[in-house]
């Protein structure tokens, strides 16, 4: 189950992707005239207090966690980790957050 309060999320080093470790300035770095992918956005988010800190922690820690994904791919991600349902309310309030961006 994908929880930040059991911890049995996968852990591992980022790779967005490419097979090769990203460093967490890598994963939140963005050009100010592109669109921020809600994933890039949400890892961004680890500092922060709250269920969305938490999910963002946890998908920091998920090496499966879709980084270039949209609220949709992040929801699915969850569902198909058997994801708490606190995170998916997180995931919608995040959505709020990211919307603007």
């Amino acid at each position: 189950m994908w929880s930040p309060h059991g911890q049995t999320f996968e852990t591992g080093l980022a790779t967005g992707g490419t097979g090769q470790a990203m460093t967490d300035s890598e994963a939140i770095e963005q050009d100010p005239f592109e669109d921020i992918a809600f994933g890039t956005w949400l890892i961004g988010q680890h500092g922060r207090d709250g269920w969305i800190g938490d999910l963002a922690r946890a998908a920091k820690a998920d090496r499966g966690f879709p980084r270039h994904g949209d609220p949709d791919a992040v929801r699915l991600h969850l569902n198909k980790m058997q994801a708490e349902s606190d995170m998916f309310e997180a995931v919608d309030d995040a959505e709020r957050l990211w919307a603007p961006f």
